[in-house]
Order: C-alpha cells, then structure tokens, then sequence
C-alpha cells in the first residue's frame, strides 16, 4: 500500500507510523494555534496588572484564582457531562472568542480591578484550552504511541509561543498592548476548524476512537466525586502532589521574578514588550532544549531523570541568590525563571502528561481535569498565602523567600521518587500472563518420579515377583502414596511373598522377608530389610550371584540381573559388595543399566558417576541417569562442568548436562553454567539458557553475573538484526521464499532466549508478561510490554532491544536494525 504523502515528509524527523501522519500533523497545528494567543495573552495580563495595581497585589490575583476555579471545575465537569467532547471544546473556544473581543473593548476604559479580572480569566483559558488538548491526546494515543508523538505535539507548542510572544514583543510599541488582544480571537476560529476535523477524520477513517460517551455510559464527574477519586487512588494523590510542588515552587519563583521587572521597567508599553522578548527568547530556548535534548533524555536515561532535572536546576538556582550582588539581581531574575519556565514547557511538560497515560480512561478524564484546572491553581493560591505570610506579614526580602522555595522543592524531589515505582506498578497491572510454563506446571501438579515408580511397579508384576516387591517396598516408603494407590498395588498381594525372592532373599529355606499384607504400612518392614541384607553370609551369596548372572550375560539372565541392580540399592553404600554395581552400569541391557543407574543415584558413591554420566548419550537410559546425577547433588557439580565443557564428549551427553544442572538448582550450578555460556560454546549454547532460565524460575534468590548475561544478550540481539535482515531479503527474492518459515522460526527463538535471558538479571514476572504479550498480544498490550521495559531495561540493553520489540512496518524496523547493527559492529 502507497504511504501518505504526509508520512513520507515528517517520518523523516518525527517517529510516527503512517496510520498516525495526518491525525498527528493536525494535533500540532492544533497545539501551534492554542499557544500563540496564550503567549500574546500573558505579557498582556503581567504588563496591565503590574501597570494599573502592582506586584504587591500579585497574591491576590493567585488567590482570586485558587479560591473560584473550584467553581470553574464543577461547571466544566456539568457540561461535559451533558454535551458530547466535540461540541464542549467547540463551544469552549466560542466562549473564549468572543470574551477576547469585550475585553479589547472594555480595555479602552482602563479601570484598574479589570486586570484582576483578567487575570482570572486568562488563568481559565490557559488551563482549560491546554487541558482539552491533553485530554484529546490520551483519549487518541496509548504509552508508546504517546510517547513517540509527544515531542512532536510540544514542538508545535513552543513555536506556538515564540510566534506568540515575537508578536507581543514586535508589536507591543507599534499598536498598544490593548490592541494585541484583536489577533488572538482569529487563532481560535483556526483551532475551531482544526477540531472539528479530527473528529471527522477519525470517525471517518476509523482508527483509535475519541470515544464520545453515550448517554448510557456518559460518566457524572463532579467536584466532589473527583476528589473522592484522587485521595483514594495513591498515584492520583503522588501524581497531584508533583503538580502542586512544582505550582507552588513556579509561584514563588515567579513572585520574585515579576518583582524584579516592576522595579526596572516602570513604562506599560515597554514592559509589555519586555516580556515579549522574554517569553521569545524563553520559548527558543525551550523548543531547542526540547528537540535536542528531551527524546534523548527520556530514551536513554527513562522518566525518573527526566523528572528530576527540574527540580534540581530549581535548588541550585535558589541557593545562587544568597551569593548574587544587587547589580545582577535581574540578571538572576531572568536566568531562574527562564529554567524553570524552559523545563516546564519542554521536557517537564512532556514527562508529566506521559504520567497520565497508564491510568484507566474510566479515571484518567476525571483526574486529570481536576489536577489541572483545580489542584493547580489551589497550590498557586497556596503559593500566594505563603508570599503574604512571608513577604508582606512577617517582611521576608526576596533572599529569605528562596529558603521557602527550596523546603518544596525537596518536596518536590521526594514525589518524584514515589511515583516513579508507582509508575511502573501501573504498566505491570495492564499485561496479563497469557500462558503458564509447562514444565513448571507439570512439576506442581504430577509427580513424575512416583508416576513413573507405580508404572514400573505395575509392568514388573508380570516380569519378576522379586522386582515386583522391591518395587513395593520403594511405595511403602514413599510419603507420596495415597491410601487408593495403596489398595490398587496391594490387590492379590498375599500372592506376594519374600520366598519368591529365592535367588536374593531366601537362605537355607528359611523367610527372610515377612510376607506384604494388604495395608503396605508395616513401618518396620525397611529395617526388615536392611538387616537381613547387612547379613555377611547374605552378602557372599549375593556376591556369587551377581558374578555368575554378569558373567553369563545374554537375555537368558536379564531379569536376575535387573533383580540384582535393583536390591543393591537398597543396601548401605559402605557394603564392599556395592562395587559390584559397576559391572551392571555397563550392562548391554538398557533395562539392567536403567536399574542400576537408579541404584547408582541412591548410594551416592563417587566411582559410579562416570558410568551415569556414559548413559546420557543413551535415550533408552538418559532419563533415568539424569535423575540419579540429581540425586548425587552439588558435590559433581564440578564434574558436570568438565563434561559440558569437553568439545570432545558426545554432543547428546553435552546436551543433557545443563538440565541436570538446572534441576541441582544451586547458586554453583548457576555460576558454572554462566562460566560456559561465556565461552560462546554454540552447540549447547540453547540448553545453557533454558537451564539458566529454570534456575532462576525454580528460585528467584539465585543470582547471575549481570556482565555476563548482559554481553550475551547483546550478541542475541545482534544475531536477531542478522536474521530479520536476511528474512527482509528472502522475501523480496520469489525464489527464495520458501525459506522464510524457517527463518521466522530462528527469529522466534532468537527472541525467545533474549527475554530468558532478560529474566535471569530483572524481575522474571516482569519480564515473563512483557514476552508473552509482544508474542501474542493485543496492539495496545504490546505498546505496554514495551513501555514497562522502557521503565525497567538499563540504557546499554533498551537501545538495541526496541528496534526488535516494537510494533513498527517492516520495513522500518529493518532499517533500524540496519543501523543499530553497525552501532554494535563499532563498539
């Protein structure tokens, strides 16, 4: 499909998809439109209060607003409630026109408490126009695709308000402040159309839907509801407190600045004009530190450092005016507010509706409206109390009021930690297990080794009454066996009798096994056994036996060799006879070898392991010899190790070391198991991490070398950019293209052992969600198993990962990892 003229131009510099480009360029202009009247509006409102009342009177103005916005809030909530999202912000912008227009007129009089008024007003329409045009965003975009498309929408922000404040500052001399109010009402008639074509757009061509609540599911938000909601959601209330520290801290900073400016600029017009060059130059400052900085900052060192610039560059520049002389004061002035002014339009400013993005809709609405058109404007009334507390009450100078600012801002700081975790709590919440692993639920709901035990026991009934009852006597002493396995083994167990072991167990024609009754609980019947098997004479006879049937060989002695293999385990590992075993470890019958292996993993004794080790490379007996290898535990870790790393031993054997590794399950066996997969040993490579990976399911205390898994990953990774770009090129070529399923299936597992991998040095539920839901997710589930990795993912692993992970065209993401290869290829 041809891709739309617009999505060729701004892909080049914006990374949007091609089903965003139009939707996404209107979304800019929108916000371009809504931000240049707000900066030919605010010099307007400083210039004509500072001019007309003074900057004494400026915490009355904050505090006119903290203490009517709650009305504001309720009324906008009410009409949102009753009216559909598109005709409210089209009446809304209606409503801001025509009031620009009675105020150039009632201007003309120059009554000294209308700036006051407009003061409220501007407040309102700051608030409530940004505030719309957020909302609008989180109703179109989810995490990621806001987070790619943020930046794009503040740039048109904060060209917005440079071409706003050049206005104010170029034309401020030449028409009069008052006259600069006529220019703003023809921005709003080009939002109006603006608006009105998302809408029309989106329902048209159907994409993510700007839901338009119907009357059945219309929410009632009011001032008391949304309140109920923020103080009983704890990332609402943190979320809530970062905006009121910041307003709090910007007021007081503000305080200082517009006093500063009242003292050197005394004449309105010059003032005004002062401001627009300051605004100008803040602007540019801000839409440079933007477009070079906050895409990076947020890519490779995440939110939280994002949040905390802010407020640091705010502490040290409060801490500078204890040591800055009177000459520079406005010098300090400027540069203060200037930072907190640049990093609140940019990069803060981005950060902060990117925290809205993860909460529910049925909430996010709610919450944010207030937060922004109440919570902050309470915390600049707030801020206004503290001036007139300090400053007028208790006469602070503007050095002493910085200390206040400074006490918030830690506050500040404080939140911003809290909300980070809460942040990412809230992306775990969204991403659901979508399947269990089956090993894991295999080993929690059978018993393997029991299920395989009662087989044996049954299928020997009709080989060997002797294994038949050597097989019981393993179930009685198993907690494991209910009573209905018991009744189902004991059927026609008087037929069973200790004679009928005559060629093991009988001696002179005298029992030395009592008869199994019918109840198999006899708890004296193992010691039974065991004494009679200490017997020396027992031992001779058994010694004479043993040698006669190996010696013989052949399928004529089999079953007594079997018999043989199996009552050596049940001797004490220090009998000299146990020797014996060895012989039969070598036996040419799997059988005899698989009874004798499971002997072998009993006893325990070190000259056996070789022998075990051997029958991995078996099929017929590596089950059975990987068992009794965990049985030994971790004293042949070590051994193991040698086997798994001789390039020389049968690859089979090789293979099945790491499993039984991973079943030892110690922090050695993880350590040794890390050594290897350093050694980039690629024919068990496979086996080394799904064994790395049981390890860490099976216990989440054991540790991995964190260097090492992450230098393996990044080799994963890069062998994935070689498949995918090997897979781009086979489906161009018609010939080939019978290969491309089984290229996709080396990328499927490529990725599979990256997130194994992943699992072994972050949180594996984290990081288990993530892979399950790119797998097999929704659109909107992936883009949040790629947000939660963004959060959680280390710099040197995010970077090259996300070409892989995201949900990008195809021919997009080759690209990409076109270009992260030769990045890796560098390095």
């Amino acid at each position: 499909m041809e891709k739309h003229p617009v999505y060729k131009i701004i892909s080049r510099f914006v990374d949007v998809r091609p089903e965003e480009a139009f939707t996404s360029v209107l979304m800019f202009f929108y916000f371009f439109l809504i931000t240049t009247p707000a900066y030919i509006i605010k010099p307007i409102r400083v210039s004509l209060f500072l001019g007309w009342l003074s900057a004494e009177k400026l915490p009355y103005a904050y505090l006119l607003t903290a203490l009517l916005i709650g009305f504001v809030v309720t009324l906008n909530s009410k009409l949102l409630h009753i009216m559909k999202r598109r005709l409210f912000i089209s009446l809304s912008l209606v409503f801001f026109i025509t009031n620009l227009i009675l105020f150039w007129v009632l201007f003309k009089e120059q009554w000294p408490w209308l700036s006051m008024i407009y003061w409220f007003w501007s407040d309102i329409f700051l608030a409530t126009s940004i505030t719309q045009f957020w909302i609008l965003v989180n109703d179109i975009y989810n995490p990621r695709q806001a987070k790619r498309l943020v930046g794009f929408f503040v740039s048109g922000g904060l060209l917005g308000g440079i071409g706003g404040s050049l206005i104010a500052s170029r034309l401020a001399k030449i028409i009069g402040t008052e006259d600069l109010l006529l220019i703003c009402p023809v921005m709003l008639v080009l939002c109006l159309v603006i608006v009105n074509l998302v809408y029309k757009l989106h329902l048209r061509e159907k994409r993510e839907e700007v839901r338009e609540p119907t009357k059945q599911e219309k929410p009632k938000i009011g001032y008391t509801k949304s309140f109920r909601l923020l103080i009983g959601n704890r990332y609402l209330m943190i979320l809530a407190g970062i905006m009121a520290s910041a307003i709090i801290v910007t007021t007081l900073v503000d305080f200082q600045f517009n006093s500063v400016v009242e003292i050197i600029y005394t004449e309105k017009d010059s003032r005004t004009s002062f401001f627009g060059t300051f605004f100008t130059s803040l602007l540019i400052f801000s839409y440079l530190l933007h477009v070079l900085f906050t895409n990076r900052i947020l890519r490779n060192f995440g939110m939280r450092f994002a949040l905390l610039i802010a407020p640091f560059f705010l502490i040290i520049g409060s801490a500078s005016l204890f040591f800055v002389p009177l000459a520079f004061l406005i010098y300090w002035a400027v540069m203060i507010k200037g930072g907190d002014k640049s990093l609140a339009h940019s990069l803060s400013q981005s950060v902060r509706e990117l925290l809205y993005i993860p909460i529910s809709p049925d909430i996010k609405y709610k919450a944010k409206v207030f937060i922004d058109m109440f919570v902050n404007k309470f915390a600049k009334g707030f801020g206004a109390i503290l001036i007139l507390l300090f400053f007028s009450l208790l006469h602070f100078t503007l050095r002493q009021m910085s200390l206040i600012t400074i006490i918030f801002i830690l506050i500040w700081v404080y939140l911003i930690v809290l909300i980070n975790r809460e942040y990412v709590g809230i992306v775990k919440e969204k991403l659901k297990i979508k399947w269990q692993d089956a090993d894991k639920l295999v080993l929690e709901k059978i018993d393997v080794d029991m299920t395989k035990l009662v087989f044996d026991t049954i299928h020997s009934k009709e080989r060997s009454s002797v294994l038949y009852a050597m097989n019981l006597f393993d179930l009685v002493k198993s907690k494991n066996l209910s009573p209905e396995l018991k009744k189902i083994i004991s059927n026609k167990s008087d037929e069973i009798r200790a004679s009928s072991m005559d060629s093991l167990l009988e001696l002179d024609g005298e029992v030395l096994i009592p008869e199994a009754d019918d109840a198999l609980d006899d708890e004296s019947l193992d010691t039974q056994v065991k004494e009679i098997m200490s017997l020396d004479v027992y031992q001779e006879l058994m010694k004479e036996h043993i040698d006669k049937i190996v010696s013989k060989g052949g399928k004529e002695e089999e079953i007594s060799r079997m018999e043989a293999a199996k009552v050596l385990g049940m001797m004490d590992p220090s009998f000299q006879i146990i020797r014996k075993l060895s012989k039969l470890l070598k036996d040419e019958s799997p059988e005899v070898v698989g009874y004798a292996v499971e002997s072998a993993g009993k006893l325990k004794r070190r000259e056996f392991v070789p022998y075990i080790i051997q029958q991995l490379s078996k099929p017929s007996t590596q089950r059975m010899a990987s068992k009794a290898l965990v049985d030994y535990g971790v004293k042949i870790v070590g051994t193991l190790k040698d086997y798994l790393g001789d390039q020389e031993e049968d690859l089979r054997l090789r293979k099945a070391v790491p499993n039984i590794l991973a079943r030892i399950g110690n922090q050695r066996a993880a350590d040794l198991l890390a050594l290897e997969l350093r050694k980039e040993s690629k024919d068990v490579e496979a086996e080394i991490i799904e064994s790395m990976y049981k390890i860490r399911s099976k216990n989440p205390q054991i540790h991995f070398q964190e260097n090492i898994v992450a230098d393996e990953i990044v080799q994963k990774i890069k062998k994935s950019y070689l498949i995918l770009i090997e897979l781009h090129d086979l489906k161009s070529d018609k010939k080939k293209v019978s290969l491309v399923p089984d290229l996709e299936n080396n990328l499927a597992r490529s990725l599979k052992q990256i997130f194994e991998l992943l699992s072994l040095i972050y949180p594996q539920e984290d990081i288990i969600k993530a892979y399950q839901n790119i797998c097999a997710g929704t659109k909107k589930a992936i883009d949040y198993s790629v947000e939660l990795l963004d959060s959680i993912l280390k710099k040197e692993i995010k970077e090259f990962l996300m070409p892989l992970i995201e949900d990008l065209p195809f021919e997009d993401k080759v690209r990409r990892c076109k270009k992260m290869l030769k990045t890796l290829e560098k390095g």
